[in-house]
């Protein structure tokens, strides 16, 4: 995951040496040292390098400085005359060399690019370095054995920059606000539709490579969140719907990465020229989806792909572990009992919506597992255990707010639930085989939390009159008492999948005459973890 998510104000305060409060009440400021120091605006471009006297060398210099000058987001400012020979490859390991660069040239960025020809073909390395301590903050790399015709080189360098422009943690800014009213320098090129939601962010530190220093993740902090009211090619408008604190959504607040923003990609003309922009590969293809929209009123409701999501339902695959225990009340007297507390465990689950609200769930868990026989003179000693569960419902979700993506929801289902039990027969005999059943009634919740990708959850299973049989048959009349309850999590990586965490307890108290034990209770905690995949 490329950033890691704080927790709130707490956060703030134990990042004191970065992230300070101002001292007036109102209105609430936040100032991140990092978080400014990579506020790109401009960038200067170091002389580009080549080992082939300058053929490659002149002809990419001229297009990265064009493809600066045309950036809708950053600006362009020329290399100082340091009088000197430049090694733009010795800046991994001279930092300060690239903050005098910055501090000259009144710029944010130093970019440098590195095209050599030799016998593995032609290679180019595009380098980003900050003003954060002047260390490198990321890397692209072309390597080819057949790629050396200018025009070629050209469009390779182009989607180098595109791809390491994307790198940077966020893909815009705040440019100005106005009561509740913001504008991003981010518009309908980006992939920004009327209607979406994004997130506003402070980047709290920089996690780097320990040896090579570039960027591997972000810590950043959520502050706020916007709903898109107008898009242009560059730019959009915007309403603050979710504010961390009073005033903190201000001017250069960046806009967080999603699957459906990005920055453009340069197009250029036959003549190697910048002459306009188009999306990126990535979300062009979902773009006209999310774009439609329809109108209730004077309100906009738009079907785009992260609002929507996934419309027909999700399918869950889990691994984990079980705690088993059983024991019974022998007619002679004796209460043997058995237990494994790792017995290896797979759970399924697929869920099929019919409509927003209804849908049809099925569920099966499977345990295969050994444990001691409990009773004495007892015959074998270990004992093979077959443990299932499965179940069939119909559901209905009830949203607390239905324009709300974030909403909690309730769930109610009705179905019909089986647990079944195979364990080795004895002599004499200590467990019975057996299979519980009996309709199911399930009420379960689901509670987004607003400002990370996370969503708690837990249920509780209510079974109708359930009904035992055990095999060798021989019991008499039995009733069953279940009590069936679990909780989970879940951290979503993209609007289709997320990874899932479930801890669930499962009891069954039976009460028989008639056969070689009185009662027994078998108890089941089962602690998993999987992906869940929506579609």
């Amino acid at each position: 995951m490329f950033f890691v998510f704080f927790a709130g104000t707490y956060a703030v305060a134990q990042s004191a040496p970065e992230v300070t409060k101002n001292k007036r009440p109102f209105p609430v400021k936040y100032t991140s040292e990092v978080d400014q120091k990579l506020s790109l605006h401009t960038i200067t471009l170091a002389p580009v390098y080549d080992n082939v006297n300058r053929i490659y060398a002149e002809p990419i210099q001229k297009l990265l400085i064009e493809l600066l000058q045309n950036d809708k987001v950053w600006g362009y400012s020329a290399f100082p005359d340091l009088n000197k020979k430049i090694f733009v490859e010795t800046y991994d390991s001279k930092p300060q060399e690239v903050l005098d660069i910055l501090n000259q040239t009144k710029t944010q960025g130093l970019l440098t690019a590195i095209i050599t020809k030799g016998p593995a073909g032609m290679s180019i390395k595009l380098k980003l370095y900050t003003a954060d301590q002047g260390l490198l903050f990321a890397e692209e790399t072309f390597q080819d054995q057949s790629t050396f015709e200018i025009p070629k080189l050209r469009e390779q360098v182009v989607t180098l920059y595109h791809n390491l422009k994307n790198k940077l943690p966020y893909r815009g800014f705040v440019l100005s606000r106005r009561g509740l009213d913001v504008t991003l320098n981010a518009g309908e090129k980006n992939g920004l539709v009327v209607g979406q939601e994004v997130a506003l962010a402070q980047i709290l530190k920089i996690n780097r490579h320990p040896k090579l220093k570039y960027m591997v993740s972000t810590e950043k902090e959520i502050i706020g969140k916007l709903q898109i009211t107008k898009v242009e090619p560059y730019l959009s408008f915007a309403q603050i719907t979710f504010e961390k604190e009073n005033g903190v959504v201000e001017v250069g607040a960046k806009l967080l990465p999603n699957d459906f923003i990005a920055y453009p990609l340069p197009v250029l003309n036959k003549d190697g020229d910048v002459v306009d922009d188009k999306l990126s590969n990535s979300i062009a293809s979902t773009f006209e989806t999310r774009k439609k929209e329809t109108k209730v009123g004077d309100k906009v409701t738009e079907t785009t792909m992260a609002h929507a999501g996934p419309q027909v339902g999700k399918f869950l695959l889990q691994g984990g572990f079980s705690q088993f225990s059983e024991s019974a009340n022998l007619t002679t007297g004796e209460s043997p009992s058995a237990s494994q507390s790792m017995a290896p465990t797979i759970n399924l689950g697929l869920e099929l919506w019919t409509t927003p609200n209804w849908f049809v769930s099925f569920e099966l868990l499977q345990a295969i597992f050994k444990a001691s026989n409990g009773l004495n003179g007892s015959s074998p000693e270990d004992l093979n255990y077959s443990y299932s569960k499965y179940s069939g419902s119909i559901g209905y979700y009830f949203l607390l707010n239905k324009d709300d993506d974030k909403t909690p929801k309730i769930g109610g289902q009705v179905g019909y639930a089986s647990m079944k039990k195979d364990v080795t027969d004895t002599n004499p005999r200590a467990f019975t085989s057996s299979t519980t059943s009996g309709f199911l009634v399930k009420v379960n919740g689901a509670f987004p939390l607003r400002d990370y990708p996370v969503e708690l959850g837990a249920s509780f299973d209510i079974f109708l009159s359930p009904s035992t049989t055990e095999s060798p048959a021989g019991a008499g009349s039995s009733s069953s008492r279940i009590n069936a309850f679990g909780f989970n999590a879940s951290y979503e990586t993209s609007p289709s999948l997320s990874y899932r965490f479930d801890i669930n307890f499962d009891q069954i108290q039976t009460d028989t005459t008639g056969g070689d034990a009185t009662s027994s209770t078998e108890k089941m905690t089962n602690v998993l973890f999987g992906i869940e995949y929506s579609f």
